[in-house]
């Protein structure tokens, strides 16, 4: 048994993975006793990844709350693609997400488009070669941006807004922001697929849940897909 452990810029999150298949996940704080509920419940757990994109945590406090186990980080292991990106700059998140698309759809040119803290967009030849991606704001930055650059307009939290042309400047942020964010991801889209016919688009993360509607030709994923491509990695490391 696998337990793989998610350190994100918003929540921490773990998952117990046997073989291919995902057990138990939950979100935690990392001073809670979290580590001894796993260890309970599930005594043949052997290995442990670490995912941790903050650089709060490292192997050393993962294996004082699980001695006794095989515990790694994403960088120490072999990937199954090569890249064309530097790979010190490429975050663990994304790799976990570029094994995922190759696991998911082999020997197939894939564009992953995750929307979290960030918006990145990765892409990945049929021949497993990772091209390189973007990098833009996500969301919640957008807001925070608009807010802690300007004097007079609010910080406001995210509503699914269909309104497309705002009434009053609560309406218009929500708009602007909302609309400019699908329109890039459209445009990259459109952009890529214009080179890449059969491109197979796969959109992800914390805000996927927000836009998959509204986003053309794309696979919404799994809320699980960084997971099991971080599992699908020790798989590919035989561990």
């Amino acid at each position: 048994m696998n337990l793989i452990i998610d350190c994100g810029n918003t929540n921490l999150k773990y998952f117990i993975f046997k073989d291919q298949a995902l057990v138990l996940s939950n979100l935690f704080r990392w001073e809670d006793d979290w580590s001894l509920k796993i260890i309970n419940t599930f005594p043949d757990l052997k290995n442990i990844l670490l995912s941790d994109v903050t650089g709060k945590y490292n192997t050393d406090q993962v294996e004082k709350k699980f001695p006794n186990k095989n515990t790694y980080e994403v960088k120490a292991l072999d990937f199954p693609f090569e890249t064309n990106y530097n790979i010190e700059n490429l975050g663990v998140d994304r790799i976990g997400l570029i094994t995922a698309a190759i696991k998911k759809f082999p020997k197939e040119d894939c564009l992953v488009i995750d929307a979290g803290s960030c918006l990145t967009f990765d892409l990945i030849s049929s021949k497993s070669v990772h091209k390189g991606g973007l990098i833009s704001p996500g969301l919640l930055v957008r807001y925070k941006s608009l807010y802690q650059h300007t004097s007079s307009l609010p910080l406001i939290k995210f509503e699914n807004n269909k309104t497309q042309i705002g009434k009053d400047t609560k309406n218009s942020i929500q708009s602007g922001i909302l609309e400019g964010f699908i329109f890039e991801i459209n445009g990259q889209i459109e952009k890529f697929k214009r080179k890449i016919p059969n491109l197979k688009v796969i959109l992800t993360g914390g805000d996927a849940k927000h836009l998959y509607k509204r986003i053309k030709n794309s696979i919404f994923a799994e809320q699980e897909f960084l997971a099991s491509g971080l599992n699908n990695l020790l798989k590919c490391n035989k561990l």
